[in-house]
């Protein structure tokens, strides 16, 4: 018999997780949220009893997991109101979500319970999609207990996804990885929509027009590495190029200009340590990257 497991904060990520280990046999026992509809709707969706449905943190006495799928900033709160609330078996296993925090942050000092931090990596903007897209998913494991690394490798493998481990004292820079890989992207592209926007061109079009361009760049990630996969004016060491954007940005979208600075900066770099790049082209790079460009519209 797997597990027992509950589910306290039936949200994207707590849900969608929840309905792939309930189709890998784990009894899901109680959804816990602080509204009984929200939890009702969860349980139909997870496939459920209904009846798992509450309000109460007592009823977590039973299961065998807790899964706390609540915002980063009330996972402690939540975790020692847990402990301290409820009648849980000293082997009674509680795992968050977070990317940010350790697995400790739970820590209770009168309660023994083995930690868990269990952070799937991905994009949970959509419950369904996330449900489907964890199949495949890299899932990152911290815990100060053997245990309980064993048992959250069981639950990613159950989820149809992979595992790796990442120390305690690494995970904010391991979130702040997973945050430029993807908030930033999407801040990225909205950057290049905006710019297609001022040359003139539909909001509507602007989406599709840049999709492929970056569909591409990321097929290159995957087969090249990022390295070799980049392209652009400034691995090229085009200096004209990039001259040539500074002063339309100035002159056009000046509220994007540090951007492409601190950006190409980077960008430069890593065309640099590639060998891709020559050091001096590099250096005359960084150098027009940080001179102040003149408003040519005032003068």
């Amino acid at each position: 018999m797997k597990p027992r497991i509950a589910l306290v904060g039936p949200g994207r990520v707590g849900c969608a997780v929840s309905k792939r280990l309930h189709e890998a046999g784990y009894p899901i026992t109680s959804v816990i949220s602080r509204n009984m509809e929200r939890a009702t709707e969860a349980c139909s969706y997870i496939g459920c009893s209904t009846t798992a449905a509450s309000v109460q943190l007592a009823d977590l006495a039973s299961a065998q997991i807790i899964l706390l799928a609540v915002p980063d900033d009330q996972i402690r709160r939540v975790a020692v109101q847990i402990q301290t609330t409820s009648q849980l078996s000293k082997t009674t296993m509680l795992t968050h979500f977070s990317g940010l925090h350790p697995a400790k942050i739970m820590d209770h000092q009168s309660s023994p319970q083995p930690l868990l931090s269990l952070h799937p990596l991905l994009p949970f903007a959509n419950r369904e999609k996330a449900y489907i897209d964890l199949y495949g998913c890299p899932c990152a494991l911290e815990s100060d207990a053997p245990d309980a690394l064993v048992m959250g490798e069981e639950l990613v493998s159950a989820v149809g996804g992979y595992s790796f481990t990442i120390d305690h004292d690494k995970k904010s820079l391991y979130h702040s990885a997973a945050c430029i890989a993807s908030n930033y992207l999407v801040t990225l592209f909205a950057a290049a929509r905006r710019l297609l926007i001022s040359c003139g061109i539909e909001p509507e079009q602007a989406t599709p027009l840049l999709l492929p361009l970056v569909q591409a760049s990321v097929e290159n990630i995957k087969n090249l590495g990022p390295e070799q996969g980049l392209t652009g004016p400034i691995v090229r060491g085009d200096i004209g190029t990039v001259t040539e954007h500074l002063q339309s940005l100035q002159d056009n979208a000046p509220e994007l200009l540090q951007l492409y600075r601190e950006v190409g900066a980077v960008t430069t770099e890593i065309s640099k340590n590639s060998g891709r790049l020559d050091a001096e082209i590099a250096t005359d790079m960084q150098t027009l990257l940080s001179t102040k460009i003149e408003d040519s519209s005032n003068g």
